[in-house]
């Protein structure tokens, strides 16, 4: 059923001369409908009192002898307006057939007034992305049927299925609409493994990286037909996954080719009462921050959910500073949200799947800095006792990398506890100095 109010609606379809501003009509159909009932089938050729191009008799098969022998049009004025009057009018374009009979009403001196429901332009709406919106994309879109092409019935009857499946989809109780028909394709081919996902534009252009856990998730997510993918469904026109094993070694990936410019910090200050508290700094050298923001107003948007966070009780009765015992609270509460952005030990690595069967990744972190990452088919405990030699790929100190190595801090706490896929490193190699500085 249409998931609207029991109005009645017509569904009109034209068929006229041709699309110059002088065109007229030569046919329409009207299917009206109430309560989801078909209750009335109108259709009537008319004589345009004139011969039509045969660009057009060839199109609608319509011949010039049949529209000699019909009604001209100020014969069915007053049948089509007692079937359109209070309705709402429904068309794959309104403005080219509703246009078109309010043309015809005004050269006999009359107005009509409608409330109207254009197909095409709802669809452009909901289905963002689609490379044409004609009656014939769309009803392959929905895998509507359509007979006698080119004719006013066989175009209404077409268009009251549209009419119908977006009607559904507007309330967004459709359930069969997920992706555009080009995407499907693409979507085939992206495996459900971690990595990085690339999306291109018609030039070839990456205009979006997303690290993801599983790729075709990710993928599917960011496709689906959403008002709020609208620009993206619209710009994508191919897809790269890149299989890394890691989620996190995507990331470091996506830091490495886009980079970071990260010119704000959160860092702690202590006042001279000994009282922790954080605070928003411009990230210069040497300024060593727990977050790190590409805008003031992202840093000035995490302080104040910090700020929230240490909030406490106000004594209206008290004068003066804190007590002691309050500050060693706030000192304490400052210290737990400030290890949030550092990782869970200061020497650990991580062992996940590899790219291929039988392969594992790694990742190193060395006195909380991200050294490197890589990939091996040696036994975990090999990998725990020596990482370095595994290492495929080594940073010197890179605060993106770090970054990105903090984003996943909920995520391998969560792994800690359910897979043990990271294990802390309680020495550092002598080697790893030398390597650091370099």
């Amino acid at each position: 059923m249409i998931p609207m109010s029991p109005k009645r609606y017509v569904i009109c379809d034209i068929e006229a001369t041709g699309l110059d501003a002088d065109r007229d009509l030569i046919e329409i159909a009207l299917i009206t409908l109430e309560d989801d009932r078909i209750v009335e089938v109108f259709e009537t050729l008319i004589n345009p009192l004139r011969p039509i191009p045969e660009f057009i008799s060839g199109l609608t098969s319509i011949t010039n002898r049949e529209l000699q022998a019909a009604p001209k049009f100020y014969d069915l004025a007053d049948a089509i307006r007692l079937r359109l009057e209070g309705a709402v009018f429904v068309s794959h374009n309104t403005d080219f057939d509703l246009g078109l009979l309010k043309k015809k009403y005004a050269e006999m001196g009359q107005e009509l007034k409608l409330k109207h429901f254009c197909t095409l332009r709802v669809a452009q709406e909901e289905i963002p992305g689609l490379l044409n919106y004609n009656l014939d994309a769309l009803c392959s879109f929905f895998r509507i049927k359509i007979e006698d092409r080119h004719r006013a019935i066989g175009d209404a009857r077409a268009t009251l299925e549209l009419f119908r499946e977006l009607g559904q989809l507007r309330l967004k109780t459709y359930p069969k609409i997920l992706f555009l028909p080009q995407h499907e394709r693409l979507l085939k081919k992206i495996p459900a493994k971690a990595g990085l996902l690339s999306f291109r534009d018609s030039a070839g252009k990456v205009f979006r990286q997303e690290a993801s856990f599983n790729m075709e998730k990710t993928a599917r997510e960011l496709l689906m037909v959403r008002p709020e993918n609208r620009d993206r469904l619209r710009v994508t026109q191919d897809l790269l996954a890149e299989v890394t094993g890691s989620a996190l070694i995507a990331e470091f990936q996506k830091v490495l080719r886009g980079g970071e410019r990260l010119s704000w910090v959160i860092d702690t200050h202590r006042s001279s009462a000994g009282e922790d508290s954080f605070r928003i700094r411009p990230r210069r050298k040497g300024v060593v921050g727990l977050w790190y923001f590409q805008s003031f107003d992202e840093a000035r948007d995490k302080l104040r959910v910090l700020e929230a966070q240490l909030r406490t009780e106000k004594f209206l009765y008290r004068e003066g500073g804190r007590s002691k015992e309050e500050i060693l609270r706030q000192n304490q509460k400052v210290e737990k949200l400030s290890r949030e952005a550092r990782f869970p030990s200061e020497n650990l690595v991580m062992v996940g799947e590899g790219r291929t069967l039988g392969e594992r990744c790694l990742v190193l972190v060395r006195e909380n800095h991200v050294v490197g990452y890589g990939y091996t088919e040696a036994p975990e405990e090999e990998i725990y006792r020596t990482p370095e030699r595994f290492l495929l790929k080594r940073f010197v100190r890179h605060l993106g990398v770090d970054l990105a190595g903090r984003r996943y801090l909920r995520v391998l706490k969560n792994l800690r506890q359910k897979t043990d896929a990271w294990r802390e490193l309680s020495l550092v190699p002598q080697d790893f100095h030398r390597q650091s500085h370099t």
